[in-house]
């Protein structure tokens, strides 16, 4: 891992002293441009600082939503939430931005917002607590505003190893000016992260171009995950997918216990949602409900079944056993046709193959008669099976690593039928020639059950 989350007693490096002693004498013997760096919190009071920070647009007020890490049962930090007035009435954050944006005074805004969500933060933090910003990547990718924001946090006296910058999904490229402005925080220390990915513009491209430290999964995937089987084991290999990529993984917008659960299971980093805490401008209060609700799953987070490995479920034992008794068959040299009706006898036993030992499928599936209006062949070549190679699919691989055993596949999609299946397999000898059995189990139809 390339940092220590969170890094402790930064500031007191040789490295970062030298770094701001050297950007001190460069801003000494440069004449200042008008968006310089306006972050003095001893200027203003925190009440003043409400209407100082940008005279002329909404208020700004900050509330603070806990990061939580369900490993430790604790808060890793805390994202600084706008929470805007215009007058005596409470203004949106995509309102108060869309009147800063009309005023032409965008980045001014956002530079605003950080410098008091900076300060309000900086009233309450321990010395472990970090600090995630959100930011629109034209700001960090201006010219001026972006240096000059970047000016802001290095003056505001909190560690760079203890602020995550927030990149918000914007359009689907990814410029080069961001992907220089993200390098250059990186370089002072400052920990980068990817809002909303999943579900907006933010995807694998941006997260292979920016290399952040943390990707925050958007709220709409760990609802659409706790509704459907296919789903959840489809959030679980993202997650591992994006944890081969060096980032934490945040799952927002958890509302339930099953969500928290299930991000669990997916062995997600962090969580944060309304089910933890709530965004709260008096950070004591939601620390204390987030200590108390995480404590409460302690018992439960790996409870879930929803993720279980399938050969672990109670309903693949019937299938177990038949597919032994089609093996015995086989093995005893009942031809494979008679031999699977064993295995047909059960509910979602969809179909029957025979491999040699390279791969090769010899002779055409044996299919159920019981499922024709669940198969979905898309392409007509695909419906031919015999000669198919099928030496790269884990279920041959494992069977010929553990000849004789049973192997259960995990789900995954049936190029032969377009249905999620799993596949139970044996390496056997049968006149002295080597063969892998297959015998495929409809798992879209059986996971109704898990759900």
């Amino acid at each position: 891992m390339r940092f220590a989350f969170p890094p402790r007693k930064l500031l007191s490096s040789p490295n970062h002293l030298t770094l701001y002693s050297a950007r001190a004498i460069v801003r000494r013997c440069v004449p200042p441009l008008i968006a310089k760096s306006a972050f003095d919190p001893n200027d203003a009071t925190p009440d003043s600082m409400i209407d100082l920070q940008a005279p002329g647009l909404p208020q700004i007020e900050s509330a603070f939503q806990p990061v939580l890490s369900l490993a430790h049962g604790a808060a890793v930090g805390y994202e600084a939430l706008l929470r805007a007035r215009r007058g005596d009435a409470p203004c949106s954050p995509e309102q108060a931005f869309g009147i800063a944006r009309q005023a032409g005074r965008y980045c001014e805004y956002e530079r605003a917002c950080t410098r008091h969500h900076v300060q309000r933060f900086m009233r309450f933090a321990d010395d472990e607590s970090v600090l995630f910003l959100n930011m629109h990547p034209d700001v960090l990718a201006d010219p001026v505003h972006g240096p000059a924001l970047a000016d802001d946090l290095l003056e505001s006296g909190v560690p760079p190893g203890r602020v995550v910058v927030e990149v918000l999904e914007a359009r689907q490229d990814t410029p080069s000016a961001l992907v220089d402005a993200v390098d250059r925080l990186r370089g002072y220390g400052f920990l980068i992260a990817l809002d909303d990915f999943g579900a907006g513009l933010t995807n694998l491209g941006r997260v292979w171009d920016l290399r952040p430290d943390v990707v925050k999964l958007d709220r709409e995937l760990i609802c659409k995950a706790a509704s459907s089987y296919r789903n959840a084991r489809s959030l679980l290999r993202l997650v591992d997918l994006l944890h081969d990529s060096g980032t934490f993984i945040v799952v927002e917008g958890i509302e339930t216990e099953e969500q928290a659960r299930l991000s669990a299971d997916c062995d997600a980093d962090f969580v944060q949602g309304y089910y933890f805490a709530r965004p709260s401008i008096e950070i004591e209060a939601s620390t204390g409900f987030a200590r108390i609700s995480t404590s409460a799953l302690e018992g439960q987070l790996t409870d879930s079944r929803k993720l279980r490995r399938v050969g672990d479920l109670d309903e693949i034992a019937p299938y177990r056993h038949a597919f032994g008794l089609l093996r015995n068959a086989f093995c005893s040299g009942v031809a494979v046709e008679q031999a699977a009706r064993h295995f047909f006898a059960c509910e979602w036993a969809l179909r029957v193959f025979v491999l040699d030992d390279t791969g090769r499928q010899v002779g055409e599936n044996i299919e159920s008669d019981r499922h024709g209006h669940w198969l979905r062949t898309t392409f007509p070549l695909l419906a031919r099976s015999a000669g198919a190679n099928w030496s790269k699919r884990t279920y041959f691989r494992d069977a010929l690593v553990h000849p004789g055993e049973t192997i259960v596949s995990e789900p995954y999609m049936s190029s032969s039928s377009k249905n999620l299946c799993v596949t139970l397999s044996a390496y056997v000898n049968v006149d002295g020639r080597g063969f892998v059995l297959g015998a495929d189990i409809l798992f879209e139809a059986l996971y109704r059950v898990l759900v």
